[in-house]
């Protein structure tokens, strides 16, 4: 188990009604299944996070399809791990999906972790509370918990894999709970990710640039992802829309355009960036060192 006190950092310990640590501070586990580890100081609002409707609209987006490919390939790359990791007979896998929102990628990965090799113990945090209620129900068997990816209640050392797919933290506390073995795996927008969205809501179109690596890491491997999505609905084109910084940005009459459009074809790119520590001192196996690209055209 790798929760720790939010509060003094020290390892917490699971009974029938929530956590405990040794200093005295209790956490209770709500009837969904998630432990509550954020506290009041950590949050700015009173209920941090995307909303419930925010969160089912997004479940029906995924649900649809609409971003399997993605789900896919990191399917595909976490059963290399694994498979990498049983070869080298490592100790039991622990994934940390931080910014897990409602559980649809954390749940593709724990479905075909049968056919790998090993124990894995699946964990998940988000700051909103309604995201962890519902992917507590969703992944009955993984450990969700309200938390901030920036003030990670986890212990040191203890994470074999982190993933976070489009969301925000702390490199930092990354580095800090990741095993010296372990890796960092970060999602990220391609440079043409929703360009035709952006090109009806600016006049001036800037592709996406990619984040450089973050300190205290290197760059093992990167996986260009790159596919035509066919909304086929104004509800599909509705939730995409919500589902990205462009609902509150651009231009109004953009926005009404596509928010009356019955279907849309929009490119979806997205990279898929793999790190470790770079403080270590070891070999990179040599087919970890190339570029590699994928297009879903």
């Amino acid at each position: 188990m790798i929760w720790a006190c939010p509060l003094c950092r020290s390892k917490l310990t699971l009974d029938q009604n929530g956590a405990f640590c040794d200093a005295g501070h209790r956490f209770d586990r709500a009837k969904q299944g998630y432990l509550h580890l954020l506290p009041a100081h950590q949050k700015r609002s009173s209920a941090p996070g995307d909303d419930r409707q925010m969160l089912l609209q997004r479940r029906e987006f995924l649900q649809a399809g609409f971003y399997l490919p993605l789900a896919n390939l990191l399917q595909e790359q976490w059963l290399k791990l694994l498979h990498r990791r049983a070869e080298q007979v490592s100790p039991a896998m622990t994934l940390l999906d931080c910014g897990c929102g409602e559980g649809y990628y954390l749940h593709q990965l724990q479905a075909v972790s049968k056919s790998g090799s090993g124990d894995v113990c699946f964990y998940g945090i988000d700051i909103s509370k309604e995201a962890a209620k519902l992917s507590a129900r969703e992944l009955p068997e993984a450990e969700i918990a309200v938390a901030s990816g920036f003030q990670l209640p986890v212990q040191s050392g203890s994470v074999g894999l982190l993933l976070r797919v489009f969301a925000p933290g702390d490199s930092a506390e990354v580095a800090r709970v990741l095993r010296s073995d372990g890796e960092f795996w970060r999602v990220v927008p391609g440079p043409d990710h929703l360009l035709e969205l952006k090109q009806s809501l600016y006049q001036q179109v800037k592709r996406h640039e990619l984040p450089v690596a973050p300190d205290g890491f290197e760059l093992v491997e990167q996986i260009d992802l790159r596919f035509t999505m066919a909304l086929d609905s104004n509800r599909a084109v509705l939730q995409l829309l919500q589902m990205t910084p462009f609902v509150w940005r651009g231009s109004v009459e953009g926005k009404k355009s596509l928010q009356a459009l019955d279907s849309l074809e929009v490119t979806a790119e997205f990279m898929l960036q793999k790190y470790r520590l770079s403080k270590l001192d070891r070999l990179v196996e040599p087919d970890l060192k190339a570029t590699a690209a994928v297009d879903f055209s």
